[in-house]
């Protein structure tokens, strides 16, 4: 967003103020009443899954997570897409549309958000969290899980 800092409403009489410097207590500057403020996040680069990407390098993201805002305030935004289709693209119902000048690259990836399901492509895979919740729980486990499904080489075929 190019802000130095948000105001946050709410924790006015919390500990946060004291507990972490990124928030402060301010004068409001329209009626001069205590406002609590918290420094603005820019994270480095921001990774996205989107639905749609043209070859514009426009993207189509779903509605249900405010990426929007983390792609504004990132320095570098790398997309994923279910698929590549020509440009233009226009926003959707249930799909926000984000312009290519907020974007560093637009990567074809059907699939990328597997095992978790992805609105309008498929669902989630129960299974697969099911195994992936598992593995966790016993770092052998976890380290067969890695290998098998992070680490291995993908073969082009």
């Amino acid at each position: 967003m190019g802000v130095p800092f948000l105001p946050v409403r709410g924790i006015l009489a919390s500990v946060y103020p004291e507990v972490n410097a990124n928030f402060r207590v301010i004068p409001d500057p329209f009626n001069g009443e205590d406002l609590v403020v918290v420094k603005a996040l820019t994270p480095e680069v921001t990774l996205v899954h989107g639905s749609k990407g043209d070859d514009l390098g426009n993207l189509l993201i779903p509605r249900v997570a405010d990426w929007a805002l983390a792609i504004r305030a990132s320095r570098a935004v790398i997309a994923t897409v279910e698929e590549r289709v020509p440009g233009p693209l226009q926003e959707e119902a249930d799909l926000s549309l984000i312009p290519a000048i907020h974007l560093s690259a637009l990567v074809p990836c059907p699939g990328g958000a597997a095992p978790t399901g992805f609105p309008g492509y498929y669902g989630q895979d129960e299974a697969h969290l099911a195994l992936y919740l598992k593995s966790a729980r016993d770092p052998a486990a976890w380290e067969d899980y890695l290998q098998e499904y992070v680490f291995r080489e993908v073969s082009s075929q």
